[in-house]
């Protein structure tokens, strides 16, 4: 099987991208049945510092998955945007930055809540690769965007929980949840007979 890697952004990597890295990583482990099928990873486009997860996105997290994984900061460069297969970003202007940064990433590069409906218009795709089903997701992705009609800008953009409370990061948890759960249901990994 070859890994198909998927980069989440945020701003301080510090709430949203980490939370979906988390319930991503969690999500494709359970549906391909092994933890290394995606690997998932998240970083920020203004790193204060190696900051962790923000206590909030701790709770939040302890609440879906058995595990909540130790996490620092990490900053949005090149080569983090170049090694990824697909890149998901909480708003339009992080999707604007890493764009911005390596311009060849422009056709795998979505916000969050804009890949999650592409998705939706996505029929099912069957594989004995969990890295080609990846693959094969941003190709039928990027094909549902002409049967789509545009919905304004904002809808595309997930709101910063950073600096409120516990119910805002609930709330930013819940829309992760359900955009991850609507980015795999597409797929349907077939495990060879023996």
């Amino acid at each position: 099987m070859t890994a198909f890697r998927v980069l989440f952004v945020c701003t301080a990597n510090h709430c949203r991208s980490p939370i979906a890295e988390q319930l991503l990583a969690h999500d494709a482990a359970e549906l391909f049945g092994t933890s290394d099928a995606w690997q998932v990873s998240s970083a920020g486009t203004n790193i204060p510092g190696p900051w962790p997860l923000h206590e909030h996105a701790v709770t939040v997290l302890s609440q879906r998955l058995p595990v909540v994984t130790e996490h620092r900061s990490v900053a949005l460069t090149p080569s983090v945007i170049s090694t990824a297969d697909l890149i998901l970003t909480a708003s339009r202007r992080h999707r604007s930055i890493t764009v911005s940064t390596v311009p060849a990433a422009v056709g795998r590069t979505f916000t969050i809540l804009q890949f999650a409906r592409l998705c939706d218009q996505v029929q099912p795709i069957t594989g004995t690769d969990s890295g080609g089903l990846g693959r094969e997701l941003v190709v039928q992705a990027k094909l549902a965007r002409s049967s789509l009609q545009p919905v304004p800008g904002e809808q595309d953009d997930l709101p910063d929980p950073m600096g409120r409370g516990l119910a805002e990061f609930t709330v930013c948890a819940d829309r992760l949840q359900d955009a991850i759960s609507r980015m795999l249901r597409p797929l349907e990994l077939r495990r060879p007979t023996t």
